[in-house]
Parts: C-alpha cells; sequence; structure tokens
C-alpha cells in the first residue's frame, strides 16, 4: 500500500477557546487589533466589551493600507461594523 492510499489521523490535544465573547473578554485591558467591513483597521487596548461586540478602545491608532495615520484617545466601535478581531 503506498502513502497515498493510507490514511494518517493524529489526535493533537490543543486546549483552544471556543466562545469568541470568552476570549474577548480574557482580552480586556490588552492589546487587540480589529479591522472593520470598510477596511480601517484599528489597534489598542480594549476597555471595553459587550454581548453585541460593541467594544471601547483607548490609546489606539487608526490604519489604513497598512500605515498609521491617526492616534485617538478612545474610540467607540459598533460590533455590526467589525469583519475581524485579533487579540495580541
Amino acid at each position: 500500500m503506498t502513502l497515498s492510499n493510507k490514511l494518517l489521523l493524529f489526535e493533537v490535544d490543543i486546549p483552544m477557546e471556543r466562545n469568541p465573547l470568552k476570549v474577548l473578554n480574557n482580552s480586556v485591558n490588552g492589546t487587540i487589533m480589529l479591522r472593520l467591513k470598510d477596511g480601517t483597521e484599528y489597534k489598542g487596548r480594549l476597555q471595553r466589551i459587550d454581548t453585541y461586540m460593541n467594544m471601547t478602545l483607548v490609546d489606539t491608532t487608526e490604519f489604513q493600507d497598512g500605515q498609521p495615520i491617526a492616534r485617538y484617545g478612545e474610540i467607540f466601535v459598533r460590533g455590526n461594523n467589525i469583519l475581524f478581531i485579533k487579540p495580541d
């Protein structure tokens, strides 16, 4: 039997958090990066988040095409505008 005919299965024990709100709640006071549906990106410290993923970030930098274009002391982002969130 050739290698291409064999099905290899591996069991990997990697603890992963499946609930996005728990991941984000664990990121409060930590740095996150988020991208909005219009392509704008923000990187800042997550101050608050609610169950709709509305959030407040402080010490935030706005990026466009990977380049920083503005700094804000505090911003509020409505959850339905978010494309993705990446905790640091």
